[in-house]
């Protein structure tokens, strides 16, 4: 459940959101399994940073370090809010567009908290059109509380619980997973009302992150000279399968088949091997992650 910390600031945001947002129309590119590494200054400048202390837009800060720990980041301006946001632009467009039909489970990131003391809370927004139109959805909150320490964390959105809605008098529970049309991922850090400020926030390695489901497999025997066993599946969006064989005995585990691992979609796989003495065989499925570029 979320806490009521910081609705009076998150009333304002929902009023002012027609205004400041800069959504990007129907867009169709979202790619499960997308990684944002920030890997360049190019990358970095696709994304912006809404800061609340003067309603205008900036570039992030990039770290531009070469030890390969490159990120985003921004500092607080007094007690104002800062927002990262990725549109149809970051990514060519990756972060933008149907998640469902992209069966992406949740938004994962890793977030930087400058300063524990000076933080309320952080989350995640989508820019959709959902049940109650074309508007930000929220996720529940990580405050302050959940952490033992500033630094970097991991954080993980799951499309798996309810999200929220203002509706200018309460907050309403929405399933994510009804949400269409993504134009914005956002990422939104609130600092304690009286921070001086002067805080940096980072995030690095946002994720959309697939959902991992074993595709389903049709198989059978083709016959003729040499009869063949026949499987053939088609792995979901932002996932990578692999072919395996029961060992001998059994109690020796799996083994990938020779030439049968980094399938992955688009389109249908199908493996054949002699029937006679073929064996058991089945389909692995595990996230395959791909770095994103800007344009």
């Amino acid at each position: 459940m979320m806490k009521s910390t910081g609705s009076v600031w998150r009333q304002w945001r929902v009023a002012l959101a027609a205004g400041l947002l800069v959504g990007s129309g129907q867009a169709s590119g979202a790619k499960a399994g997308a990684w944002e590494t920030f890997f360049d200054q190019q990358n970095t400048d696709a994304w912006a940073v809404y800061d609340y202390a003067d309603g205008k837009y900036y570039y992030p800060y990039w770290s531009g370090t070469p030890a390969g720990d490159e990120y985003a980041y921004f500092t607080y301006a007094g007690d104002y809010a800062v927002t990262f946001v990725a549109d149809s632009g970051v990514g060519s467009g990756a972060f933008a567009g149907d998640y469902q039909g992209q069966k992406i489970s949740g938004v994962g990131a890793d977030v930087y908290i400058g300063s524990l003391p000076a933080l309320s809370y952080i989350e995640c927004a989508l820019y959709a059109t959902g049940p109650y139109g074309r508007l930000d959805y929220y996720s529940p909150a990580f405050f302050a509380e959940d952490f033992t320490s500033g630094g970097w964390k991991f954080l993980f959105f799951s499309f798996d619980r309810p999200w929220y809605h203002w509706t200018g008098t309460a907050w309403q529970q929405v399933d994510p997973k009804t949400f269409t049309d993504i134009g914005e991922l956002q990422f939104t850090f609130v600092p304690k009302s009286g921070s001086t400020g002067g805080s940096e926030v980072g995030i690095d390695n946002v994720t959309l992150d697939p959902t991992v489901v074993a595709p389903a497999v049709a198989s059978s025997v083709v016959p003729g000279e040499t009869p063949q066993f026949r499987m053939a599946f088609t792995p979901g969006p932002g996932l990578e399968c692999r072919v395996e064989r029961m060992a001998t005995p059994p109690s020796s585990g799996w083994s990938t088949v020779t030439g049968q691992s980094g399938i992955k979609a688009p389109g249908e796989h199908v493996f054949l091997t002699p029937a006679a003495g073929s064996g058991i065989f089945r389909v692995a499925t595990d996230p395959f992650y791909q770095m994103v570029f800007s344009q």
